[in-house]
């Protein structure tokens, strides 16, 4: 039975599988998260008399029943319900009779689901952040271990300026520990309680959302009944935006890694586990490891642009909104198993020393030997001009010494800055 048509000769399964097909697929992802809410929001109906204490203590024992049914394979979330939600109210009603009834009061599928969403988003940052801290620790370790190895600097994929591979370890080490200061900016701008708004516009009752929200472990409860619901896709579209960083980071690192591992550079090497062969071609290795990493940032692009369609609505809720549910879940799945393969691929990079030596060149070293010019007086253009002339002549730069490099260049990495970022951000976890 449907929570808002009991007439069971009202069916149609085509268009009960159009409206909810994929609904209780993801709703395994949300029922645990679903039943918590459920519990909090049975402490505020006691608290306004709809639940006596002696039934609140009925419904909560009922309800913490069934997640460990649900944990334990003994309730399966089937086909026969429209959706968790529905799940919840059914399974109380046949334990409990006239008091399971009672659970709905005060409170939308709406709300409802939203909460859902709201503390599984939040835990799955959580889960991200830790593992993002997990790969910007193994890059740091990389980044230390190989500091002064040289490396060949590129851009516009031309040889450019001697680097080090500390350098190149050290960028995604950076850039990961940005991506655990957003997860936590972000954790904390969806950490706001939608429950209790209802569909939209409240209930003709005194709820008290200040119990769910402070049992929920929200940091403020959402105010105005009307934007909660405006809000739904909206909260979505920015953990998803804020996912995409350490999937930029990787499709870099990947696109990096697919160039290096190649015959024509050859500057690194992965073990096998890593690469897979070709059905016809007996001399190939191929890293489809890192290309399938790569590939897994158009999902979370696909995810977002459809989100963000799909969320050009007028006020209030549409039923579209249901769809904001496959777009998270899914691109948090794609996240996860794509982060938790970084760690261990990371420490397992071998670097071709003898390779990256042969690929610096004299040419590499001229801007080098301009900015010597420069401490010795000459204007920075003289000597860009000099240095250029010079290489006209077959002049062999000389040996350069990078003891006043720059804060945070190849040869002067600052890496206990970094490592100081790690433990602060390890620590507020």
């Amino acid at each position: 039975m449907k929570l808002w048509n009991q007439n069971s000769k009202d069916k149609n399964s085509a268009i009960d599988h159009f409206l909810s097909s994929e609904d209780i697929t993801l709703d395994q992802e949300l029922f645990l998260y679903d039943i918590e809410a459920s519990i909090a929001h049975t402490h505020e109906l006691e608290k306004i008399n709809i639940f006596t204490k002696t039934e609140a203590r009925k419904v909560i024992s009922s309800l913490k029943n069934l997640g460990k049914l649900y944990q334990t394979n003994k309730f399966k979330l089937t086909a026969k319900y429209e959706d968790c939600h529905s799940a919840i109210e059914d399974f109380l009603t046949k334990e409990l009779g006239s008091i399971g009834k009672k659970i709905h009061t005060g409170r939308s599928r709406n709300d409802q689901i939203m909460v859902a969403m709201r503390l599984y988003a939040r835990e799955k940052l959580d889960e991200i952040q830790l593992i993002n801290l997990k790969i910007a620790k193994a890059f740091l370790e990389k980044s230390e271990k190989h500091s002064s190895n040289p490396m060949p600097g590129y851009t516009h994929l031309q040889r450019a300026m001697p680097s080090s591979w500390g350098l190149w370890f050290g960028a995604f080490a950076e850039s990961f520990l940005d991506n655990a200061e957003l997860f936590s900016n972000t954790k904390s701008w969806i950490n706001v309680n939608p429950l209790g708004t209802a569909a939209g516009y409240g209930v003709n009752l005194p709820i008290k959302r200040d119990i769910s929200t402070k049992e929920l472990n929200f940091k403020r409860k959402q105010l105005n009944s009307l934007y909660v619901q405006n809000s739904r896709g909206k909260f979505e579209l920015e953990l998803i935006g804020a996912l995409k960083q350490p999937m930029l980071d990787i499709r870099k690192f990947s696109w990096d890694m697919s160039l290096f591992l190649s015959q024509e550079f050859n500057l690194l090497s992965l073990p096998p586990i890593y690469s897979t062969g070709s059905s016809i071609m007996p001399n190939k290795s191929n890293p489809d490891v890192i290309e399938i990493m790569r590939a897994n940032f158009s999902i979370l692009a696909g995810h977002y642009s459809e989100l963000e369609n799909l969320i050009s609505l007028p006020s209030g809720y549409h039923r579209d909104l249901q769809l904001t549910k496959r777009s998270l879940i899914h691109s948090i799945h794609c996240v996860l198993k794509t982060m938790n393969l970084m760690p261990n691929l990371v420490r397992s990079i071998k670097i071709n020393t003898h390779r990256s030596n042969e690929l610096i060149d004299q040419d590499m070293l001229m801007t080098d030997q301009a900015y010597e010019m420069v401490q010795s007086g000459m204007p920075f253009r003289d000597a860009y001009s000099k240095v250029k002339s010079n290489r006209d002549k077959n002049v062999q730069s000389k040996n350069i010494s990078r003891k006043k490099s720059s804060s945070g260049s190849a040869y002067n990495l600052n890496l206990q800055v970094l490592k100081s970022r790690f433990i602060k951000l390890s620590k507020n976890k």
